[in-house]
């Protein structure tokens, strides 16, 4: 992993931060039913573009990567132009099936009929994005990571502005038709899908954008192919290496997106019981898992260059200091992720009262249920990157499958509880997938761990934060002035504790983001030498 990818996975991550916020404002503007609806289609979509085309874009990019390494420059227009035709004639399949499908989807198998128009205005997104999977394919295999870092932005800011736009638009005429007929479900319904034509229009513009930089990026292709060596693989070589190259990967992928569309399968079935259980599946999803996921993103974009460094000292020949940085990032990881999870658990209703005044009770148990997946989760990624990039594609599948056997399990067994089933089932496979990552990393490295310093000292810090944030939860002060003061008060005695304490060691300074600061602050504070 060189600093070129580190750079776009981070865009990507900064990506994913503004989806999920998107998400969060599009709740205000098409309500928790339109979310629960624009979720059927959402996970349906993204289940079928995930199987395929689910790590098109890095698979891709390796075999063109090692073809030009040999020289094989007609290889490479082979191999991608064959890439291009097959992802258009999947692509195409899904959208297909996606659209002459959405009837018995929405209605026979998710029991949500007012999602049926939205999965078949938002199809055609599987065809446009397995294109522009092979496009920026070829953009990673000539060593170029900038283009799907910049596209991955900008089709978040073309969502957040069209779907402004046609929410307003589309919400507004079905204010109509639901006035007209006397179902209120109607101005939800059409508010998703303004929603569902946003995505579409910007998946469009972003692969114009990455079209009109290939055709600039071919100038000097005719003189590469008269300098390349003869072409030696077949067509049929070509599928058989695109799909023998990335099968592990995109197994997982589809793994990683599974247990939401079973959450919802199962969730969904129970809306016979009442248009409240809809309501209800929106907060889940619009608030609960925007907290949560942006969060995780956080800490996953600041352990990815602790992935990079372990790496590089691999190259370099420095196992030892590869030892310590691969701690370091654990070390990190458990230290960010204690203190994001404490705070959010004992500022659950705080934040309840923000994103939702009407649900905010039930919002709070969520959070205050289900915010250990933000340690989980982020520690469960930063050991998944290191062992994906290790080579070690199998033992994260497995432990995959494994944890979305017990979210499921979990989720049937405590069926009961409503809507906290679903987050109790995901807390409990989050912590199978952490332990089970954790435990195969380990065993890669050969590395014994510190649990006083890891885990109990960082615990013990977490819970004296906590206690603050309990405290100041008391005083009479709004939630927008509350939130970010506690957080600010509750953060300054946990990194005082640690520091006091000497957690961190001084080679760790060196490798953690934001261990500079740190060291420097340990020496004002005379906590380090």
């Amino acid at each position: 992993m060189n600093q070129a990818e580190i750079k776009r996975r981070q865009a990507q991550e900064v990506s994913n931060i503004l989806a999920l916020v998107i998400i969060c404002m599009a709740g205000h503007l098409v309500g928790e039913k339109g979310i629960t609806y624009t979720a059927v289609a959402a996970e349906c979509c993204l289940l079928v573009w995930t199987a395929v085309c689910g790590e098109l874009s890095d698979g891709l990019g390796r075999l063109l990567r090692a073809r030009r390494n040999k020289g094989q420059y007609r290889n490479i227009v082979r191999m991608r132009g064959t890439a291009l035709a097959v992802q258009a004639a999947l692509g195409a399949a899904g959208s297909a099936a996606l659209f002459f499908g959405a009837d018995w989807i929405g209605e026979g198998i998710f029991n949500i009929p007012c999602s049926v128009l939205i999965l078949k205005v938002l199809s055609p997104a599987v065809l446009l994005r397995s294109l522009t999977c092979a496009v920026t394919g070829y953009f990673q295999g000539e060593g170029a990571e900038l283009p799907r870092a910049v596209a991955g932005i900008m089709r978040q800011l073309f969502i957040l502005g069209f779907g402004l736009l046609f929410c307003k638009i589309l919400g507004d005429y079905g204010q109509k038709v639901s006035g007209l007929l006397r179902q209120e479900n109607y101005a939800a319904m059409y508010s998703g899908v303004g929603i569902a034509l946003a995505v579409c229009l910007a998946d469009f513009f972003i692969l114009l954008f990455l079209v009109i930089i290939f055709k600039g990026s071919r100038r000097n292709e005719r003189k590469l192919r008269q300098e390349g060596m003869y072409s030696a693989d077949s067509r049929w070589d070509c599928v058989r290496f695109l799909c023998m190259g990335r099968w592990p990967q995109a197994v997982s992928s589809f793994m990683t997106v599974f247990p939401m569309v079973s959450g919802l399968l199962l969730f969904g079935w129970k809306a016979r019981e009442g248009t409240a259980e809809i309501t209800v599946y929106g907060l889940y999803a619009g608030k609960y898992l925007v907290v949560c996921g942006v969060l995780v993103c956080v800490i996953s974009l600041l352990l990815l260059p602790v992935v990079g460094r372990i790496f590089l000292c691999f190259r370099r020949n420095e196992n030892r200091f590869a030892k310590t940085v691969f701690m370091s990032g654990v070390h990190a990881g458990l230290v960010y992720g204690i203190f994001l999870t404490v705070y959010v658990g004992v500022m659950g209703g705080r934040i309840a009262d923000i994103l939702s005044k009407e649900n905010g009770e039930t919002v709070k148990q969520m959070l205050q249920g289900g915010a250990c997946v933000i340690l989980f989760a982020g520690l469960s990624l930063y050991f998944g990157r290191f062992l994906h990039t290790a080579g070690k594609r199998y033992p994260v599948l497995a432990a995959l499958c494994l944890a979305n056997v017990v979210y499921f399990a979990a989720a049937v067994l405590l069926s009961e509880a409503g809507i906290l089933s679903l987050v109790y089932g995901g807390a409990a496979g989050m912590f199978v997938l952490c332990i089970l990552l954790g435990v195969f990393s380990f065993r890669q490295m050969w590395v014994k761990a510190d649990w006083l310093s890891l885990l109990i000292v960082p615990l013990g810090a977490g819970a004296a934060a906590g206690g603050v944030c309990a405290l100041m939860g008391l005083a009479p002060l709004g939630d927008p002035v509350m939130l970010p003061l506690a957080f600010a008060v509750s953060g300054a005695v946990y990194w005082g504790l640690l520091l006091a304490l000497r957690n961190f060691k001084e080679q760790e300074l060196e490798v953690i983001p934001g261990g500079r600061l740190i060291g420097a602050l340990g020496q004002r504070l005379r906590f380090y030498s």
